[in-house]
C-alpha cells in the first residue's frame, strides 16, 4: 500500500469517527430533551446535520445507537475519575477530595449530562444490554472508592458498625442523589453543597477528612 493509500485510509477511518460522534452528540441532545421515547433515527441524523441513509449506514438500529452512546457517556465517566485519582497523587485524603469534586461538579454533572444518566437508568432494567454494561462500569467505580477508603483506615478510624464497602456505597448513593436533586431541584443545592455534604459524611468515619476544605 502506498503512502497516498495509507492517508486516503486514515482519513476515511478519521472521517467515519468524526460522524459517529456527531450522531452520538445529537442523540444525547435529543435524550436529554425529549427522552427516550423522542429518539428517532431520523431525527437524530437531522439534528446531527446529516442525513438519514448516513445514520443508519454508522448505526443500523436505535437500540445499537442508544447503546453505543452510552458506552460513550461510561467511558467519559470512567476517564473522569480515574484522572481525578491520578491528578491527586498519592495521599488517598487528596484522591477521595478530587474525585468527590469530580463528580459533582461541571462538566461531569452538568445538568445535560445528569439528564442522561438518569433517562438512561430508567431504561436499564427492562434492557438486559444495558443492565450487563452499567454493572460492570459499576463495579470499576465501587472498587476504586472501597480502595481509596481502605487506605485511608488507621487508628483514628471509626466504622460506626459499617463495613468499607457499606460506607462506599453510602457515599456513592449520596453522589447519584445529589445528581437527582440537580435535576429536579436545581437551585436546592450548588455542587459547593454537595461536597461539603459529603465531606462531612466522609470525616464522621475519618477525622483525617474534618480539615479538608471543599
Amino acid at each position: 500500500m502506498t503512502a497516498k493509500s495509507n492517508t486516503n485510509v486514515t482519513n476515511r477511518a478519521r472521517q467515519k469517527q468524526i460522524t459517529r460522534q456527531k450522531l452520538i452528540e445529537a442523540t444525547f441532545d435529543v435524550i436529554a430533551e425529549e427522552g427516550f421515547t423522542g429518539v428517532t433515527m431520523a431525527k437524530v441524523a437531522a439534528r446531527a446535520g446529516l442525513s438519514r441513509g448516513i445514520g443508519n449506514f454508522h448505526f443500523k438500529t436505535k437500540e445499537q445507537l442508544l447503546l453505543e452512546a452510552l458506552k460513550v457517556l461510561y467511558r467519559e465517566f470512567e476517564v473522569a475519575w480515574r484522572r481525578a485519582i491520578i491528578d491527586a497523587g498519592p495521599s488517598p485524603v487528596d484522591q477521595l477530595t478530587g474525585l468527590i469534586r469530580k463528580i459533582l461538579e461541571p462538566p461531569i454533572a452538568d445538568p445535560k449530562k445528569v439528564a442522561l444518566w438518569f433517562a438512561y437508568w430508567g431504561e436499564t432494567p427492562s434492557r438486559q444490554t444495558y443492565t450487563e454494561l452499567c454493572e460492570a462500569h459499576d463495579r470499576e467505580w465501587e472498587a476504586a472508592v472501597e480502595e481509596i477508603l481502605s487506605s485511608l483506615v488507621n487508628d483514628r478510624f471509626d466504622s460506626h458498625g459499617m463495613s468499607l464497602h457499606a460506607i462506599g456505597e453510602s457515599l456513592i448513593a449520596m453522589m447519584d442523589g445529589f445528581w437527582l436533586e440537580y435535576l429536579l431541584a436545581p437551585n436546592r443545592f450548588t455542587p459547593e453543597d454537595a461536597v461539603k455534604a459529603c465531606f462531612a459524611f466522609i470525616s464522621s468515619f475519618f477525622p483525617d477528612f474534618q480539615n479538608v476544605t471543599p
